[in-house]
Protein backbone atom coordinates (compact mmCIF):
# COMPACT_ATOMS: atom_id res chain seq x y z
CA UNK A 1 0.00 0.00 0.00
CA UNK A 2 1.55 3.14 -0.86
CA UNK A 3 2.08 6.05 2.10
CA UNK A 4 -0.66 8.75 2.44
CA UNK A 5 0.01 11.96 0.36
CA UNK A 6 -0.41 13.71 3.49
CA UNK A 7 -0.01 14.31 7.51
CA UNK A 8 -0.33 16.27 10.25
CA UNK A 9 0.87 16.88 13.86
CA UNK A 10 0.82 19.85 16.17
CA UNK A 11 2.74 21.06 19.31
CA UNK A 12 0.40 20.55 23.11
CA UNK A 13 1.83 19.97 26.59
CA UNK A 14 2.35 16.37 25.54
CA UNK A 15 4.85 16.87 23.24
CA UNK A 16 3.72 16.56 19.16
CA UNK A 17 0.66 14.89 18.17
CA UNK A 18 -1.78 13.37 15.65
CA UNK A 19 -3.83 16.42 14.43
CA UNK A 20 -6.25 16.30 12.02
CA UNK A 21 -7.84 19.32 11.91
CA UNK A 22 -6.66 22.58 10.31
CA UNK A 23 -5.07 26.16 11.80
CA UNK A 24 -7.80 27.45 13.98
CA UNK A 25 -9.74 30.46 12.24
CA UNK A 26 -8.75 32.63 14.90
CA UNK A 27 -4.73 31.97 14.75
CA UNK A 28 -3.24 35.63 13.47
CA UNK A 29 -0.54 32.58 11.67
CA UNK A 30 -3.64 32.35 9.43
CA UNK A 31 -5.91 35.35 9.80
CA UNK A 32 -2.74 37.80 8.90
CA UNK A 33 -0.23 35.27 7.76
CA UNK A 34 1.45 36.28 10.84
CA UNK A 35 3.83 32.28 10.74
CA UNK A 36 7.39 31.48 10.09
CA UNK A 37 8.18 27.91 8.44
CA UNK A 38 10.69 25.78 8.01
CA UNK A 39 10.59 23.06 4.92
CA UNK A 40 12.94 20.19 5.63
CA UNK A 41 13.60 16.94 3.12
CA UNK A 42 12.79 13.21 4.27
CA UNK A 43 14.64 10.83 2.26
CA UNK A 44 15.34 7.15 2.52
CA UNK A 45 13.98 7.03 5.84
CA UNK A 46 16.18 10.26 7.25
CA UNK A 47 15.25 13.47 8.46
CA UNK A 48 17.72 16.17 6.34
CA UNK A 49 19.69 18.42 8.23
CA UNK A 50 16.83 18.24 10.88
CA UNK A 51 19.55 20.22 13.92
CA UNK A 52 20.29 22.87 11.66
CA UNK A 53 16.46 23.57 10.49
CA UNK A 54 15.46 23.89 13.58
CA UNK A 55 18.33 25.74 14.42
CA UNK A 56 16.96 28.43 11.90
CA UNK A 57 13.19 28.24 12.65
CA UNK A 58 14.19 29.70 16.68
CA UNK A 59 16.79 31.76 14.91
CA UNK A 60 13.91 33.36 12.46
CA UNK A 61 11.44 33.47 15.90
CA UNK A 62 13.66 35.47 17.47
CA UNK A 63 13.53 38.10 14.81
CA UNK A 64 10.12 38.14 14.31
CA UNK A 65 9.11 38.05 17.99
CA UNK A 66 7.36 34.70 18.33
CA UNK A 67 8.20 32.62 21.34
CA UNK A 68 9.60 29.21 20.98
CA UNK A 69 10.83 28.06 24.25
CA UNK A 70 12.93 25.28 25.60
CA UNK A 71 10.31 22.53 25.15
CA UNK A 72 8.80 23.14 22.39
CA UNK A 73 11.98 22.72 20.59
CA UNK A 74 12.80 19.76 22.59
CA UNK A 75 9.58 18.32 21.80
CA UNK A 76 10.45 19.29 17.84
CA UNK A 77 13.89 17.69 18.18
CA UNK A 78 12.60 14.56 19.71
CA UNK A 79 9.98 13.79 17.41
CA UNK A 80 12.64 14.92 14.34
CA UNK A 81 14.42 11.94 15.51
CA UNK A 82 12.17 9.06 16.22
CA UNK A 83 9.11 9.89 13.64
CA UNK A 84 9.15 7.37 10.28
CA UNK A 85 8.25 8.72 6.94
CA UNK A 86 8.60 8.29 3.70
CA UNK A 87 10.35 10.46 1.15
CA UNK A 88 8.64 13.67 0.84
CA UNK A 89 8.36 17.11 2.74
CA UNK A 90 7.88 18.07 6.48
CA UNK A 91 7.21 21.86 7.56
CA UNK A 92 7.08 23.35 10.66
CA UNK A 93 4.73 26.11 11.01
CA UNK A 94 5.72 28.06 14.47
CA UNK A 95 2.17 30.58 14.24
CA UNK A 96 1.33 33.88 16.27
CA UNK A 97 -1.62 31.96 17.87
CA UNK A 98 -4.65 34.29 18.78
CA UNK A 99 -4.68 37.80 19.71
CA UNK A 100 -5.66 41.08 18.16
CA UNK A 101 -3.45 42.43 15.49
CA UNK A 102 0.19 43.68 16.77
CA UNK A 103 -0.27 42.19 20.09
CA UNK A 104 2.44 40.51 21.83
CA UNK A 105 2.60 36.92 20.92
CA UNK A 106 1.85 35.10 24.41
CA UNK A 107 0.64 31.38 23.23
CA UNK A 108 2.40 30.53 19.81
CA UNK A 109 1.00 27.97 17.57
CA UNK A 110 2.85 24.39 16.10
CA UNK A 111 1.84 22.81 13.44
CA UNK A 112 3.71 20.34 11.71
CA UNK A 113 2.72 18.72 7.52
CA UNK A 114 4.27 15.90 5.52
CA UNK A 115 3.64 15.71 2.21
CA UNK A 116 4.71 13.28 -0.83
CA UNK A 117 7.11 15.35 -2.69
CA UNK A 118 8.90 14.24 -6.26
CA UNK A 119 12.82 15.19 -5.30
CA UNK A 120 15.26 15.77 -8.49
CA UNK A 121 16.67 12.29 -10.43
CA UNK A 122 20.14 11.81 -11.24
CA UNK A 123 19.11 12.42 -14.38
CA UNK A 124 17.55 15.98 -13.42
CA UNK A 125 20.85 16.72 -12.03
CA UNK A 126 22.83 16.22 -14.90
CA UNK A 127 20.63 18.39 -17.38
CA UNK A 128 20.63 20.88 -14.89
CA UNK A 129 18.45 24.01 -14.55
CA UNK A 130 17.95 26.96 -16.53
CA UNK A 131 18.31 30.18 -14.44
CA UNK A 132 17.16 33.69 -15.69
CA UNK A 133 17.54 37.55 -14.62
CA UNK A 134 14.43 38.23 -13.08
CA UNK A 135 13.29 42.27 -14.00
CA UNK A 136 10.85 42.09 -10.74
CA UNK A 137 12.02 43.55 -7.67
CA UNK A 138 10.53 41.81 -4.28
CA UNK A 139 8.36 43.91 -2.93
CA UNK A 140 8.37 45.30 1.14
CA UNK A 141 10.60 44.21 3.67
CA UNK A 142 11.34 41.00 5.23
CA UNK A 143 12.46 38.97 1.53
CA UNK A 144 14.32 35.97 2.16
CA UNK A 145 12.29 35.62 5.36
CA UNK A 146 10.37 32.16 5.55
CA UNK A 147 7.01 33.37 6.93
CA UNK A 148 3.28 33.63 5.59
CA UNK A 149 4.39 36.42 4.05
CA UNK A 150 5.64 34.46 0.82
CA UNK A 151 3.89 36.25 -1.95
CA UNK A 152 6.77 37.49 -3.61
CA UNK A 153 8.66 34.32 -3.94
CA UNK A 154 5.67 32.44 -5.65
CA UNK A 155 5.84 35.06 -7.88
CA UNK A 156 9.34 35.43 -8.98
CA UNK A 157 9.44 32.02 -9.37
CA UNK A 158 5.96 31.97 -11.90
CA UNK A 159 7.31 34.61 -13.78
CA UNK A 160 10.52 32.63 -14.25
CA UNK A 161 8.40 29.52 -15.18
CA UNK A 162 6.43 31.60 -17.99
CA UNK A 163 9.39 32.47 -19.92
CA UNK A 164 10.53 28.65 -19.86
CA UNK A 165 13.56 28.80 -17.03
CA UNK A 166 13.39 26.81 -13.87
CA UNK A 167 14.43 29.15 -11.34
CA UNK A 168 15.16 33.03 -11.95
CA UNK A 169 17.88 35.57 -10.01
CA UNK A 170 16.56 38.28 -7.99
CA UNK A 171 17.69 41.84 -8.32
CA UNK A 172 17.62 44.88 -5.87
CA UNK A 173 16.68 48.28 -7.22
CA UNK A 174 20.37 48.76 -7.95
CA UNK A 175 20.52 45.84 -9.91
CA UNK A 176 22.25 43.55 -7.36
CA UNK A 177 21.35 39.82 -7.04
CA UNK A 178 19.89 38.63 -3.98
CA UNK A 179 18.92 35.33 -4.05
CA UNK A 180 16.98 32.84 -6.43
CA UNK A 181 13.26 32.97 -6.02
CA UNK A 182 12.80 29.72 -4.23
CA UNK A 183 16.72 29.43 -3.13
CA UNK A 184 19.72 30.62 -2.67
CA UNK A 185 22.79 30.83 -5.42
CA UNK A 186 26.42 29.81 -5.57
CA UNK A 187 28.26 31.14 -8.49
CA UNK A 188 31.93 29.83 -9.35
CA UNK A 189 33.91 33.37 -10.47
CA UNK A 190 36.94 33.09 -12.69
CA UNK A 191 40.43 33.85 -10.36
CA UNK A 192 43.70 33.42 -11.32
CA UNK A 193 44.30 30.25 -9.27
CA UNK A 194 41.27 28.57 -10.91
CA UNK A 195 38.18 29.69 -9.46
CA UNK A 196 36.33 31.06 -6.63
CA UNK A 197 33.68 30.15 -4.52
CA UNK A 198 30.85 33.20 -3.81
CA UNK A 199 27.54 33.75 -2.91
CA UNK A 200 25.22 37.29 -2.64
CA UNK A 201 25.85 39.06 0.07
CA UNK A 202 23.46 39.00 2.60
CA UNK A 203 23.12 42.34 3.63
CA UNK A 204 20.75 42.39 0.50
CA UNK A 205 17.97 40.33 1.60
CA UNK A 206 19.03 36.65 1.18
CA UNK A 207 18.07 34.23 3.88
CA UNK A 208 21.49 31.93 4.69
CA UNK A 209 19.24 28.57 4.24
CA UNK A 210 20.18 25.58 5.39
CA UNK A 211 21.39 23.85 2.05
CA UNK A 212 24.24 27.01 2.13
CA UNK A 213 24.95 26.54 5.53
CA UNK A 214 25.87 22.88 5.01
CA UNK A 215 28.14 24.25 2.03
CA UNK A 216 29.67 26.82 3.68
CA UNK A 217 30.50 23.94 6.45
CA UNK A 218 32.13 22.09 3.70
CA UNK A 219 33.93 24.91 1.48
CA UNK A 220 35.21 28.34 1.93
CA UNK A 221 32.09 30.55 0.31
CA UNK A 222 32.81 33.95 0.21
CA UNK A 223 29.65 36.66 0.28
CA UNK A 224 29.97 39.25 -2.49
CA UNK A 225 28.16 42.27 -4.11
CA UNK A 226 26.58 40.30 -7.28
CA UNK A 227 25.69 41.37 -10.59
CA UNK A 228 23.93 40.31 -13.61
CA UNK A 229 27.04 40.95 -15.16
CA UNK A 230 29.22 38.55 -12.38
CA UNK A 231 26.68 35.24 -13.11
CA UNK A 232 27.43 35.67 -17.03
CA UNK A 233 31.02 35.90 -16.43
CA UNK A 234 30.72 32.51 -14.16
CA UNK A 235 32.43 29.77 -14.64
CA UNK A 236 29.71 27.53 -12.72
CA UNK A 237 26.44 28.12 -10.62
CA UNK A 238 24.06 26.31 -8.64
CA UNK A 239 21.05 26.70 -6.94
CA UNK A 240 20.32 25.37 -3.26
CA UNK A 241 17.32 24.90 -1.15
CA UNK A 242 16.09 21.94 1.08
CA UNK A 243 13.87 20.17 -1.80
CA UNK A 244 16.71 20.50 -4.41
CA UNK A 245 19.92 19.24 -2.60
CA UNK A 246 22.34 21.53 -4.96
CA UNK A 247 21.64 21.85 -8.27
CA UNK A 248 24.00 22.53 -10.93
CA UNK A 249 23.00 25.33 -13.46
CA UNK A 250 23.30 24.72 -16.92
CA UNK A 251 22.24 27.20 -18.44
CA UNK A 252 21.90 31.50 -17.51
CA UNK A 253 20.01 33.95 -19.54
CA UNK A 254 19.97 31.20 -22.45
CA UNK A 255 23.86 31.25 -22.77
CA UNK A 256 25.59 27.43 -21.76
CA UNK A 257 27.60 27.40 -18.84
CA UNK A 258 31.29 26.50 -19.08
CA UNK A 259 32.33 24.58 -17.11
CA UNK A 260 29.74 22.04 -15.45
CA UNK A 261 32.26 20.43 -13.13
CA UNK A 262 32.15 22.07 -10.10
CA UNK A 263 28.63 22.38 -9.49
CA UNK A 264 27.95 18.65 -10.33
CA UNK A 265 30.49 17.74 -8.21
CA UNK A 266 29.05 19.51 -5.25
CA UNK A 267 25.96 17.99 -5.95
CA UNK A 268 26.94 14.84 -5.86
CA UNK A 269 28.73 15.15 -2.95
CA UNK A 270 25.89 16.29 -1.17
CA UNK A 271 24.17 12.71 -2.32
CA UNK A 272 26.57 10.89 -1.61
CA UNK A 273 27.31 12.20 2.02
CA UNK A 274 23.64 11.30 2.60
CA UNK A 275 23.47 7.89 1.43
CA UNK A 276 21.20 9.07 -1.50
CA UNK A 277 23.58 8.82 -4.52
CA UNK A 278 22.10 6.57 -7.42
CA UNK A 279 18.25 6.21 -5.38
CA UNK A 280 16.50 8.34 -7.80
Amino acid sequence: MSPAPFRSWRADGAGIVAHRGGIPLDDRGFRYGQHLFESIAVRCGSVLLAREHLESLKAAAARQGIPCSRALSKSLGSFLESVSLADGMLRIYLTAGSGAPAAPVLRPGCYLTWEATRFPSDADIAKGYRLITLKQFPAGDGWGEKSGNYGAHLDALANARAKGADEGVVLDERGRVISCAMANLLVWLPSRTGSVLCTPSSSLGARSGTLLGWVRRRMNVEERALTPADLRRAVALAVTNSRLGVMPVASFDGKQLPDRFPSLALALDYLRLHGLLGTA
